[in-house]
């Protein structure tokens, strides 16, 4: 027998999954930003992305990290699925970079690390 409340409180809690995937999507990754020997660096938790399918872009003041993965659906019945296919985001960096100078992006175990040389960062000695 055809239930209505059933199939409309399981249409709505798919609709919220997808919701859900949109926003992690975009809060994903996380990521620290901090300053090292004049370089900004950026950490970004990327498990289970290939390093051929991760691509970094430096601006003036962002960056931009964009990666894509394809999920294999799972034999029998999903439950859940918060894990992002792909990933777009742009971090703004507080200090003007130096972007005509080598930047570089390591990606391991996971983890993808960008440095980037600030432009008239200097830090001060405190006496």
């Amino acid at each position: 027998m055809f239930n209505p409340l059933k199939y409309y409180t399981g249409e709505a809690i798919k609709n919220l999954n997808d919701k859900a995937k949109e926003i992690l999507s975009f809060m994903y990754p996380p990521v620290t930003i901090y300053e090292e020997g004049g370089d900004i660096v950026i950490d970004a938790d990327l498990p289970g992305f290939d390093k051929k399918d991760v691509k970094v872009r430096a601006e003036k003041d962002a960056v931009t990290i964009e990666a894509s993965r394809k999920i294999e659906p799972k034999t029998g019945t999903l439950i859940s699925n918060q894990r992002p296919e792909k990933i777009f985001k742009r971090i703004k960096i507080p200090y003007e970079t130096d972007t005509s100078t080598d930047l570089s992006a390591k990606y391991q175990n996971g983890i993808l690390t960008i440095r980037i040389p600030a432009k008239g960062f200097k830090s001060i000695k405190v006496e």
